[in-house]
């Protein structure tokens, strides 16, 4: 846009809004890169490709049913199908809609909202998108088709800089404009609004080709991900150039979870110029598939790379583990084994110990399962003074036995100031109760319940009394509806979010099928109640 075409695009703001926008020189360098107004192939292609399946055929004279006007092409049509809310297809422009009866609705209307990517002004390499909400009526007496678009976003994506700026209008008509601290899209929000929404990737993909991403592997990651938000990805490998690396490395599924987490935890060093770098481990060229066959999600990954680095297994070794690093994995293994790390025990022969103890057990643990018992097996020999430098005290043969010994040699009480804590959160607690499938969820109400659930269960619960007291965590009794005071599973719950740590039967023993099934109906209720009070808090 040129100096007036810009005076025009911010002609209804409010005075004082207009004033800065006009004074701001970041703003007006922006705008230079943007044709002005919505042009007639912005609009040809919202009509004929953004609409999608959201276009719709009013059938104005209820004496006959399959004369139609296509909200597409605005021509006047003979349906096959006649019926009320049926899905036809026009004969004219092949558009696919809804049909729609004018006596039911003297007026017809729908909303889309599309990105329109193309070539930025003034700079060959650089690509530009725009956002549009569009109101589409039409009537039933005339046939007479109103459309009002209104731009939402405005994206500049050139190789030393991503602007996203944003034109907000209200109820009545007042406009402004403001800038975003980055890109993102509000495809997801206006979906929920009620909008027919077009992404528009089939514009942006053979801007590639001659554009400053030419090697982003951005159309490699739509392929291999299926993923739907282009923003984020340029906006990533607009920082971090280096994200082109990764992705031929066949990481596309580690960089698909960070971009939706927003977060990497610290898996790349994005300084790094080569996969060495990048990864803070040596890469051999025959590593590259045990790389991509390790890349599951970023827990496993990540677990995979700490072993390379503090082992003297290779990535082939660990390739060839998947599984049984898949099961491992969790956001804290790591820092497990740098727990056993401080008992003595080197993380090659962490993972070698806890893969013999589950072949042994294969009924009742889980890999992970060996992993927490351990550390609390040896928690637990710290309470009691023995010597954890006895390799025999440190690894024991069989773990799960030598627990149930050192559990009884606890003497562990009801500590009534537990009590009271336990009490202070009860009221706070019991949205955490659930019943579903013939079991009950609920929250443990004493130290000396819990006690008694690790006494019958022969399990370590009741070492958890203080920090459910304190909060750190939240421990569940599972109970079958029948009996609901006999003690039949437990379950740990951490973090603001309620994540589900371990659950654990008679012995430690996994979950039966209907209990895995009851669990996995819990978590969805944690995650109703997680969204309630994210809600309130907003």
């Amino acid at each position: 846009m040129k100096k007036k075409e810009i005076e025009q695009a911010v002609v209804k703001c409010w005075p004082t809004s207009r004033e800065r926008l006009l004074g701001d020189k970041d703003f007006l360098h922006f705008m230079r890169y943007f044709p002005a107004g919505i042009g007639d192939e912005v609009k040809r292609y919202f009509n004929q490709v953004a609409t999608g399946s959201g276009n719709f055929f009013m059938v104005p004279d209820r004496e006959d049913k399959q004369k139609a006007v296509c909200s597409r092409c605005g021509k006047h049509i003979v349906l096959a199908k006649s019926s009320h809310k049926d899905r036809a297809t026009c004969p004219k422009c092949e558009a696919d809609g809804e049909i729609v009866h004018g006596w039911r609705r003297a007026r017809t209307q729908a909303k889309y909202y599309f990105t329109y990517f193309e070539r930025a002004l003034y700079d060959k390499e650089a690509i530009i998108a725009r956002s549009f909400a569009v109101y589409r009526c039409i009537s039933a007496a005339t046939g007479e088709i109103f459309e009002d678009y209104v731009p939402r976003e405005y994206y500049l994506m050139r190789k030393n800089e991503a602007i996203h700026w944003t034109h907000e209008c209200d109820f009545w008509g007042n406009e402004w404009w403001s800038k975003r601290k980055s890109l993102y899209s509000k495809d997801y929000v206006m979906e929920l609004n009620g909008y027919h929404v077009w992404l528009g990737l089939d514009r942006l993909e053979p801007l590639l080709k001659d554009s400053w991403l030419k090697y982003s592997q951005l159309d490699a990651f739509f392929r291999l991900t299926g993923a739907e938000d282009a923003f984020r990805y340029i906006e990533l490998y607009q920082k971090h150039p280096q994200l082109e690396y990764i992705m031929k490395m066949g990481l596309w599924n580690i960089v698909a979870e960070g971009l939706e987490c927003r977060s990497f935890r610290n898996i790349f060093n994005w300084k790094g110029k080569t996969p060495k770098d990048l990864l803070g481990v040596p890469i051999g060229k025959g590593d590259m598939l045990a790389l991509s066959a390790l890349a599951v999600d970023m827990n496993t990954f990540s677990l995979a790379l700490y072993l390379k680095k503090n082992s003297r297994f290779s990535l082939v070794d660990l390739a060839q583990k998947r599984k049984e690093l898949e099961q491992l994995s969790h956001f804290d293994t790591c820092e497990m084994f740098d727990t056993l790390k401080g008992y003595g025990v080197c993380s090659e022969e962490t993972l070698k110990y806890i893969l013999r103890q589950q072949q042994k057990k294969k009924r009742y643990y889980s890999i992970r399962g060996v992993l927490i018992d351990w550390i609390d097996y040896l928690q637990d020999c710290g309470k009691i003074g023995l010597n954890l430098e006895d390799t025999a005290v440190l690894k024991p043969h069989d773990l799960q036995q030598a627990h149930q010994n050192i559990i009884t040699q606890l003497k562990i009480k009801a500590d009534e100031e537990l009590d009271k804590q336990i009490a202070q959160l009860k009221e706070e607690r019991k949205q955490y109760n659930f019943t579903a499938g013939g079991f009950l969820a609920k929250v443990a109400e004493s130290s000396s319940e819990l006690i008694a659930e690790g006494k019958v269960l022969h399990h370590c619960v009741g070492t958890y009394a203080d920090r459910h007291a304190k909060g750190k965590c939240t421990i569940i009794l599972i109970r079958r509806l029948e009996e609901p005071e006999v003690p039949f599973y437990t379950m740990e719950l951490v973090g603001p979010e309620k994540r589900i740590i371990q659950v654990r039967g008679n012995h430690n023993c996994g979950m039966t099928q209907e209990v895995e099934a009851f669990v996995e109906s819990y978590k969805k209720y944690l995650a109703e109640v997680g969204k309630k009070k994210g809600a309130k808090a907003a």
